[in-house]
């Protein structure tokens, strides 16, 4: 499948839908120590029912189950830190400053994140990395980025914080503390596994009591076990007998009271 589809069904795949063909989506089920030969951590698929995935990287050692939520692990690759070396607006490569961080092999950083703050706190901005040097511990080392500078970055002034792939990082684990990101396909049975993470759309999922059961439970929120709690529970708030805790969506534009308002739905 081609990199530029990754967020979508390919066009092979597209053309037999097209075609009233049944698309072959086995890879979905696929768990390997091996990473897969077209998809990288963090590729995205769009299924035509609105069915989203994540291909993902497993670190928990204990089995995570395709009917409990996973979590981020990831903390975070390196600390805030002044640049030592400038870098003029347009690059797409610039030198992380050196801080405590452990080594990388070439690439391994791919999909992560640098954040360029700019000393005033008025224009952070966020780039994706698409590829980094094999480094060192705790050395300064060089990174390519997915959008070029859009701000000249002045050795002293602007600082980095630098966030290893969040996809390369995924457990199933019993806490508050670490957020939920998506539900795996099939069972992963141990860490170092390549799998598909489902992350969006229709799903089966292990459900506490009164969940769809009576007006407080058409809204869920994970628990600290994976499986899924009825927002009024969740929130410890009683929902009146004529309302739901359903979202819809969020005011655009306007009130009850004036124009509108004009709402955009959150889609189902």
């Amino acid at each position: 499948m081609p990199s530029y589809y990754r967020m979508h069904l390919d066009e092979t795949l597209k053309a037999g839908i097209y075609e009233g063909q049944v698309p072959t989506l086995d890879f979905l089920t696929k768990v390997s120590t091996t990473i897969d030969p077209v998809f990288k951590p963090g590729d995205g698929l769009v299924l035509p029912d609105g069915r989203e995935f994540r291909y993902a990287l497993s670190t928990g050692t204990a089995a995570m189950n395709p009917n409990m939520g996973c979590n981020y692990t990831d903390v975070g690759f390196m600390a805030y830190t002044a640049f030592a070396a400038a870098a003029a607006v347009g690059v797409v490569e610039i030198t992380i400053p050196a801080n405590t961080h452990v080594l990388q092999a070439e690439d391994a950083l791919a999909g992560g994140y640098v954040v360029v703050f700019d000393g005033a706190g008025a224009n952070d901005i966020t780039y994706g990395i698409t590829g980094n040097d094999a480094t060192a511990a705790d050395v300064a080392f060089k990174v390519r980025l997915d959008m070029p500078i859009a701000n000249a970055i002045v050795a002293g002034t602007e600082a980095a914080e630098v966030y290893s792939n969040p996809w390369k990082a995924i457990a199933q684990a019993n806490t508050v503390v670490l957020p939920r990101c998506g539900v795996p396909v099939v069972q992963v049975s141990a860490a170092a596994n390549y799998f598909w993470l489902q992350t969006k759309g229709m799903k089966f999922v292990n459900p506490q009591a009164g969940i769809g059961a009576d007006n407080g439970g058409m809204v869920v929120q994970w628990r600290h076990d994976g499986s899924l709690q009825k927002g009024e529970t969740a929130q410890g708030a009683t929902v009146p007998a004529l309302d739901t805790n359903q979202i819809a969506g969020i005011v655009v534009s306007g009130s009850a009271s004036g124009n509108g308002p004009l709402i955009n739905l959150m889609g189902y």
